[in-house]
């Protein structure tokens, strides 16, 4: 209650604070009408050591011990480095039989009694320097489970607080028999289920599904912990307490929530003066795009329509039309549309018969034809990708792998959108910021951080250094409004916009189309990239029949039923079907991360020395 009568007493004063600062955000514009230098900032020499991810997988054993697995991916700067450290907080005494290897093979372990660091220790294969290496950790922990009578509880922090930062934390807990998960509608007194709770940094999730507890963060700052607490009914152990449980541990969880509420309640209240600040700065940024912000225009591009060929393969073309970002989906799809047009790859539509619509398949054939120099490298993974060093695979058998691992192939989709974006920037696409009107909107940005700093010293409340953060995001938005595409990007997305309108539209249009049947061919390319096969798939069919009927035109396509049936869901089977399978997904029921924790067994973290 202080808390909010202290807040009421300094209401005047923030109004008076924020009326002062309009002034000041004018001084502020006045005085970056002239972009300002900055001093260069030299690199840092510095040995260091970052932690890029960490995946644990955790197996109880019913007699409460549990066998840890660790995947941890150090990236060292500078060097040599000779040895990883593991750091226990707790429960040190119950560690044994720690083990540990790199890709090539097992490593040397020192035990915390003969360590320098007086923890774990790993002697790496070879003093190293600037390399990154994923290690595998792993170690037995003696019986850990807190037993009720009612429920058996595993409380663990999987991460503690000596680390560094860590880019993604993944773990998967695993019980001894079959528990189902618990979903919002599961009674409080309900022993007989799976449940589970986060603590650590905000922006997690954690999942449950048959007997598995499923949890993820990214970018875990340094000194953070990560901690699953899992509730199991009494009978998942060979041991049984006296008390019970499940009551105590709900209620200590709710609290938990209950203190994060109270958190948010009191952030709410400075919203009043955040939409203050955020419509000053929106309408600075936007009287700025008004005044020079705007893009120009193509000069080659004159209607509505394009009717050439694209000199860009189709996924950069795609890029450059959303301006440098991927649409995995139909790069995906039109790269191997393109491919196959080229002559390297074959593709047959098969149709499976089931409930509702038929079921389409593509098979796709490798056609053993020497890379030529029109393959550009993210094209070779693509290949990669789909074959996996067979010559022939399915739309269906490609999913299902992509699904089963979804690491691996996460990875490779992702080395297609890298080189995707790569020949995007060597063909000179771009953005191009304008000096004078970014300095503007620095000034109104600063202006905005400011005022939240000060608002925030002067009620207790308010936007603080949200309002740094919130500056910081006006900015990064400000400045791509502000950076148009120079002209040779514009010409090509006019080109690419114009080419798709002309491909969904043309049979509508009064002038017959013309053109050879390659040229035909290359329509159909770019129409998969650019979302619009089912459209001139069926304008060609409605138009120009001749050109489907004729044996010669799209060898490297045959469909199920016709020449080119099944063509309009290449997109769907072999683009964003694939995506998806490769995006991890999660069962049972779930949410986030909540505050409170830091009493688990277990912490430590990683080091290096």
């Amino acid at each position: 209650m202080a808390t909010r009568e202290r807040r009421g007493g300094h209401l005047g004063a923030a109004r008076a604070v924020l009326i002062a600062l309009v002034g000041l955000f004018a001084g502020v514009l006045a005085s970056t009408l002239v972009p300002s230098g900055s001093a260069p900032v030299g690199a840092s020499t510095d040995r260091s050591f970052s932690i890029d991810s960490l995946r644990t997988e955790a197996e109880l054993r019913t007699d409460g011990s549990m066998l840890i697995t660790e995947k941890v991916t150090y990236t060292y700067v500078g060097g040599p480095f000779q040895f990883g450290i593991r750091s226990f907080e707790r429960n040190r005494n119950e560690i044994d039989r720690f083990a540990a290897a790199d890709p090539i093979g097992p490593l040397e372990v020192i035990r915390p009694e003969d360590s320098v660091s007086g923890d774990w220790e790993w002697k790496l294969r070879q003093p190293t320097s600037d390399a990154t290496i994923t290690f595998t950790l792993t170690y037995f922990v003696r019986p850990v489970v807190i037993a009720g009578r009612d429920v058996t509880e595993l409380d663990w922090q999987f991460l503690g607080t000596d680390h560094p930062g860590v880019g993604q934390v993944d773990i998967l807990v695993r019980f001894p028999l079959v528990v189902n998960p618990a979903t919002p509608e599961t009674a409080d007194d309900d022993t007989t289920v799976l449940r589970a709770f986060a603590h650590g940094p905000t922006n997690g999730t954690i999942e449950l599904s048959t007997s598995e507890v499923i949890a993820s963060v990214r970018d875990v700052p340094a000194g953070q912990f990560v901690e699953i607490r899992s509730v199991v009914p009494a009978a998942t152990f060979n041991m049984v307490g006296t008390e019970n449980r499940l009551a105590t541990i709900l209620a200590e969880e709710r609290e938990y929530q209950d203190e994060r509420a109270r958190e948010a309640d009191d952030r709410r209240d400075g919203w009043l003066f955040s939409a203050v600040l955020a419509a000053l700065g929106a309408v600075g940024a936007g009287a700025l795009w008004l005044v020079g912000g705007r893009e120009a225009t193509s000069t080659e591009v004159l209607g509505e329509y394009w009717r050439e060929p694209l000199d860009d393969p189709p996924a950069v073309a795609l890029t450059n039309l959303h301006r440098g970002s991927v649409d995995q989906g139909h790069t995906v799809a039109g790269t191997l549309v393109d491919l196959a047009q080229r002559g390297y790859v074959r593709i047959v539509g098969e149709r499976e018969e089931q409930w509702g619509p038929d079921k389409v398949v593509h098979r796709y054939f490798w056609l053993g034809k020497p890379f030529g120099p029109d393959v550009l490298q993210y094209e070779k993974d693509l290949l990669e990708l789909v074959f996996r060093g067979s010559t022939e695979t399915s739309s269906e058998e490609l999913t299902d792998w992509a699904r089963d691992n979804q690491t691996t192939a996460k990875q490779l989709l992702d080395e297609v959108t890298g080189g995707v974006k790569r020949e995007y920037t060597a063909r000179g696409y771009a953005d191009e910021s304008k000096g004078r009107l970014v300095a503007l909107l620095a000034g109104i940005c600063g202006g905005v951080a400011i005022a939240g700093v000060i608002v925030k010293f002067a009620t207790g409340y308010g936007l603080g250094w949200w309002g740094v953060a919130l500056a910081a995001g006006l900015f990064g938005l400000g400045t791509k409004l502000l950076s148009n595409r120079n002209q040779a990007s514009v010409e090509s997305a006019a080109k690419a916009e114009g080419l798709k309108k002309y491909l969904e539209d043309f049979s509508r249009l009064e002038d017959a189309p013309v053109g050879h049947l390659i040229l035909w061919e290359r329509y159909l390319v770019y129409a998969v990239a650019l979302g619009v096969s089912a459209e001139l798939v069926r304008g060609l069919a409605l138009r120009m029949p001749q050109v489907l009927n004729d044996p010669s035109f799209g060898t490297w396509y045959v469909g199920p039923l016709g020449r080119f049936d099944g063509f309009d869901r290449m997109e769907m089977t072999s683009g964003s079907s694939v995506v998806s399978a490769s995006t991890p997904n999660s069962t049972g029921s779930g949410g986030g991360f909540s505050g409170g924790g830091g009493g688990g067994g277990g912490g430590g973290g990683f080091g290096a020395r």
